[in-house]
């Protein structure tokens, strides 16, 4: 689950598809997500190249659910 900032990455910078977000969750962790998000952000700071109402606001969960075999 993650909120609309962290969809950014995907939903407004269209600098990932969904399978790429959930593959860097999966493989590396929220953090690298949320990393790539807050680089898109710093690179276009006011907002110009991606319009946004809020600046700098994105949260990541992840669970995992294993087999209990």
């Amino acid at each position: 689950m993650i909120s609309d900032g962290a969809s950014r990455l995907v939903d407004g910078f269209h600098l990932a598809t969904w399978r790429e977000a959930v593959d860097t969750i999966d493989q590396h962790g929220r953090a690298t997500l949320i990393t790539h998000v807050r680089a898109a952000e710093h690179s276009d700071p006011h907002g110009k190249r991606w319009p946004r109402g809020k600046t700098y606001d994105a949260t990541a969960a992840h669970i995992s659910f294993t087999s209990a075999e």
